[in-house]
């Protein structure tokens, strides 16, 4: 499994925004491409801004997923006027379990 994180900062009151781009582009883009598995969103407030970290989980490889990713950064440049961070893994582990 893959996992492709990035990192960016974003103005506190712009975090609601921010997020209903994820919510309403880059995921329904991602769930169009055959491995994709989900993603994650944090944050860690810093007084008026939050740094957000955005990880997104991939069964084979991200080849297929360059052309969504490219345009998730195009979102978050518009909407933060900053470049994000952008790593890949290889995931060595994971597990989540339902809170019930």
């Amino acid at each position: 499994m893959k996992c492709r994180q990035m990192t960016f900062y974003v103005d506190t009151p712009m975090l609601a925004t921010m997020m209903e781009a994820v919510r309403d582009r880059v995921i329904p883009r991602y769930e169009a491409l055959p491995h994709f598995l989900g993603l994650t969103v944090i944050k860690n407030d810093r007084q008026a801004q939050s740094e957000v970290i955005v990880a997104s989980f991939w069964d084979d490889g991200l080849a297929g997923s360059e052309d969504a990713a490219a345009r998730f950064i195009e979102e978050i440049v518009d909407l933060t006027g900053r470049n994000p961070i952008r790593k890949s893994f290889d995931t060595l582990f994971a597990r989540v379990r339902t809170s019930s």
